[in-house]
């Protein structure tokens, strides 16, 4: 098991798409936290009133949110690489249960997005320096504890991508899901079923968005007590659910 897990960390950090996509994003992220930050000088009058905290750069790691799409469009594309090159045939003649090769590729999804997150981080840090924004650590246990529950949604995000691309063999529908989601186009699912539920079944203040890690992950936030729980319990699932499903079907498919 741990010569598997160290074989798909050594992959990873020698994936060369891997490489140029993070580095990719590193450039947007910062680009877009400057962009915004000069914004806000040229527009309000006094910027030096408006205190950076630096526990919002744990809370908004992702400038955009939509530049989260490097993330899971890396992942899914690292997940698939076995299939690509026809490695993963003889990779699961060679090992006792194919359950260990679903596990080891779990433990890359959450380092792959870990580092991500801690890039996004790195990024907005770096541009607030730049800027000039004054920054102070009030509440940045809380931004912790937002950037970790976010990272943790990402990974029920990357749980159902996984079961697309490793357990179905699907990588075309697991980049497309994995371009729509931080796109926010499930949004107008959710407001449509939002709308039934409260027209036909009488239920006031129902929010799909409130229970989904695509929409979640935007609006969880422990710093102002947002979601918290929802965040917590949402990832958890995910990632139980669909890494049981993933589990299940590659190990009834044939391996070709």
């Amino acid at each position: 098991m741990s010569n598997l897990i160290k074989m798909e960390l050594y992959k990873l950090r020698t994936s060369k798409l891997f490489i140029i996509l993070l580095s990719i994003f590193a450039v947007v992220n910062i680009v877009s936290s400057f962009g915004t930050s000069m914004l806000v000088n040229a527009i309000v009058k006094n910027p030096e009133a408006i205190k950076g905290d630096l526990s919002s750069m744990f809370v908004s790691p992702f400038v955009l949110e939509m530049l989260m799409l490097f993330t899971f469009v890396s992942l899914v594309s690292f997940l698939y690489l076995d299939f690509n090159n026809g490695y993963i045939k003889n990779l699961a003649g060679q090992v006792p249960n194919r359950g260990y090769i679903v596990f080891s590729k779990f433990i890359v999804v959450a380092v792959h997005n870990l580092i991500y997150f801690l890039v996004a981080v790195l990024t907005c840090f770096i541009s607030g320096l730049i800027t000039g924004i004054n920054m102070d650590i009030q509440n940045l246990g809380a931004g912790i504890a937002t950037f970790f529950i976010k990272w943790l949604l990402s990974l029920g995000i990357g749980a159902i991508l996984m079961f697309f691309a490793v357990g179905l063999k699907s990588k075309s529908f697991a980049l497309i899901l994995g371009v729509m989601i931080p796109v926010g186009a499930f949004s107008l699912i959710y407001m449509g079923i939002d709308t039934a539920v409260k027209n036909f079944l009488k239920i006031k203040g129902f929010a799909l968005g409130n229970f989904m890690p695509d929409s979640l992950i935007g609006s969880v936030n422990a710093v102002k007590g947002t979601l918290v729980a929802n965040g917590i319990i949402s990832a958890v699932v995910c990632i139980v659910l669909f890494y049981i499903l993933t589990y299940i079907t590659f190990n009834k498919r044939d391996i070709k």
